[in-house]
C-alpha cells in the first residue's frame, strides 16, 4: 500500500525540525550551565526516528538509539519540542506542565541507563506486560552497533524470541562504537544475519533512506503486532559529527565523512518527495521557515524551565521504577 502523501509530508516536516533541534542543541552547548553532560549530536542519523515514529501507534513503547537520538522524541504523541530541549539541557519539563524524554512510561518511555544496553531487559519488560494484558501495544527498541554487543542485549533477544514477545529490535549502525568501527568487533558483515541464531527473522535497511526505513519498520511492526514475535532490523547508517561535542575524529579514514555527506537524509529525502511531485520549492522555503521558527521558540521556553538536579532525576527514575 502507498504511503499517505500526508504522512510523507510530515515526515519530511519532522526531518527539518529535526536538524534545526540538532542546531539549537549545539547553540545550547556553548551557553554556560546549561548542560548535563556533553552533547552528542544526531545529525545524519534522523531518518530513523522519523521513520519509526511515524510508524508506531499511540501507546506504543519506543526506544531510541543511545543519548543522540534521544531528544527526537519529541515526534511521538504526548511529547513536544520544549520538551526534548529542556530534557537535553538538565531543565525540568514538569514545571512547565511538560514531560521528561528520559522516562516517561504512560507516553512510550520506559526509561534508559547511563551503561548501554542494560536498558534492553527493561524494555523486554514492557513488551511481557504487552503482552499479558493483551493490550496490542508493541515495543521498538533501538541501540548502536557497539551496544549490540553487549550481553543485556543478546540475553533479551533470546528471551523475547523464547517467549514470543511483541518487540522488535533496531540496530542503528552508524559505522563507530565511540571511535572504533565496526569492523574491529563483528566478524560479520551484515549484522542482520545474527538474527538466525535467536529464531527470528533479521533485515537490513538503509537508514539513511526515510521511505525504505518507514516500509521496513512498518512490515516488521504490524508482523510483531500480530504476535508473531520479535524481529531485528539493522538500519545502516552514519554519524556525520563527532561521538560527542570536542571529538577530534582522529579515528575516521581520510575522505570517509565526506562520502557520508552526500548521503545525508535531509537532502535526499527532499530531492525525493521533489521528483515525486510532493514537494516544491515554495513549500520547502515554507517548511524551513516555520521549522526554524518553531525549535527558535521551543528553544527560550526550554531556557526558562528551572533546572533539574541529579538528585531529582534519580529520584524520580527509581520512583518510577
Amino acid at each position: 500500500m502507498p504511503i499517505p502523501k500526508k504522512t510523507l509530508l510530515e515526515m519530511y516536516r519532522n526531518l527539518v525540525r529535526s536538524r534545526y533541534l540538532s542546531e539549537k542543541l549545539f547553540e545550547f552547548a556553548k551557553t554556560p550551565g546549561t548542560f548535563m553532560s556533553p552533547l552528542h549530536r544526531g545529525i545524519g542519523e534522523e531518518a530513523i526516528p522519523v521513520a519509526v515514529s511515524a510508524v508506531l501507534r499511540e501507546g506504543d513503547y519506543y526506544k531510541p538509539s543511545g543519548v543522540r537520538m534521544q531528544p527526537y522524541l519529541f515526534m511521538r504523541p504526548g511529547f513536544t519540542l520544549v520538551d526534548a530541549l529542556a530534557c537535553e539541557s538538565g531543565r525540568d519539563p514538569t514545571k512547565v506542565g511538560g514531560h521528561s524524554t528520559f522516562v516517561c512510561p504512560e507516553l512510550g518511555a520506559v526509561g534508559k541507563t547511563g551503561t548501554l544496553g542494560e536498558d534492553c531487559p527493561m524494555h523486554v519488560g514492557a513488551a511481557l506486560s504487552a503482552k499479558l494484558r493483551k493490550s496490542g501495544q508493541i515495543v521498538f527498541y533501538t541501540c548502536g552497533d557497539g551496544t549490540a554487543n553487549r550481553a543485556p542485549v543478546h540475553e533479551s533477544m533470546v528471551v523475547a524470541a523464547a517467549w514470543k514477545l511483541p518487540i522488535v529490535f533496531m540496530i542503528q549502525n552508524n559505522q563507530y562504537a565511540v571511535g572504533t568501527p565496526k569492523s574491529k568487533v563483528y566478524a560479520i558483515k551484515n549484522l542482520a544475519d545474527r538474527a538466525k541464531a535467536y529464531g527470528f527473522p533479521g533485515v537490513t535497511v538503509d537508514g539513511n533512506d526515510v521511505i525504505a526505513v518507514y516500509e521496513v519498520a512498518k512490515e516488521h511492526v504490524e508482523r510483531t503486532r500480530r504476535g508473531n514475535g520479535p524481529s531485528l532490523i539493522v538500519a545502516e547508517t552514519y554519524r556525520l559529527e563527532g561521538h560527542n561535542v570536542g571529538d577530534r575524529e582522529l579515528y575516521r579514514p581520510k575522505g570517509e565523512k565526506e562520502k557520508w555527506w552526500k548521503k545525508d537524509p535531509l537532502p535526499r529525502y527532499r530531492k525525493t518527495l521533489i521528483d515525486m511531485g510532493i514537494l516544491n520549492d515554495v513549500m520547502v522555503n515554507k517548511i524551513d521557515t516555520e521549522a526554524k521558527a518553531e525549535i527558535d521558540d521551543a528553544g527560550k521556553k526550554a531556557l526558562a524551565v528551572p533546572a533539574i538536579s541529579y538528585e531529582e532525576v534519580i529520584k524520580r527514575t527509581l520512583d518510577v521504577l
